[in-house]
């Protein structure tokens, strides 16, 4: 059974959504993703830290204060490089090998779990260029939506803090993720779609953060 807490997240993000939660795929993966700009104007999308072995296994989360949320008192974002999705060249390697574990039907974009596999098993250094970075979360939607949206495990994580689980005090706090015309974080409803469950636009394009299911991903990359 839901705890009050989860039942006020839910709630709130139907609201913001506009469709109730219970309406997607329970049994689907859902991860929220930060790309842009942003990552390759500073150079972020080749930190090497992207690919250790253990960031890209899973071990270890990474962190990079520098990556730009212009929200204030949005916490710092924790990423799981093993999920998130990294560009390479095709041409680097054995023929037909990228094509096996990218993620979209072009070949090229493959989940950090797969690159670690991909650079172990090639004698030189082959390029690579971050392409999403998936901001830790636990699966489901309501993870990757709290994730998004910098909500912890309790109602001191919004803002303003509250005592209470309460729907009304996560509203306010959604209500920085709802506008559609802001400069700092733009909620992009004409984008959503059974793949895209929500998507922000930061800085006037600069980054993105974008909420995928990534079973309906696979599902498209085996229909195309």
């Amino acid at each position: 059974m839901a705890s009050a807490w989860e039942s006020a997240l839910t709630h709130a993000f139907g609201h913001l959504l506009g469709r109730p939660l219970a309406d997607h795929d329970a049994t689907a993966t859902y991860g929220a993703f930060y790309g842009g700009n942003w990552l390759y104007e500073t150079g972020l999308d080749r930190h090497p830290g992207w690919v250790r072995r253990e960031a890209l296994s899973g071990r270890e989360t990474v962190s990079h204060p520098q990556v730009l949320i212009l929200l204030d008192g949005y916490a710092d974002l924790v990423f799981d490089a093993s999920g998130s999705l990294f560009e390479v060249d095709p041409a680097d390697f054995a023929d037909g090998l990228v094509a096996s574990v990218s993620v979209f039907a072009k070949p090229g974009i493959v989940r950090g779990s797969d690159l670690a596999a991909l650079l172990d098993g090639h004698p030189g250094e082959p390029g690579w260029q971050l392409w999403q970075a998936r901001i830790a979360s636990d699966g489901t939607l309501l993870g990757a939506l709290k994730a998004a949206t910098a909500i912890g495990d309790s109602p001191r994580s919004l803002i303003p803090p509250s005592d209470e689980p309460d729907e009304r005090a996560v509203i306010a706090h959604l209500e920085a993720f709802s506008d559609p015309v802001s400069d700092d974080l733009a909620y992009c409803p004409q984008a959503l779609n059974e793949a895209v469950i929500a998507m922000w636009e930061g800085a006037v394009d600069q980054y993105e953060i974008t909420i995928w299911n990534l079973d309906q991903l696979t599902a498209q990359r085996a229909t195309t």
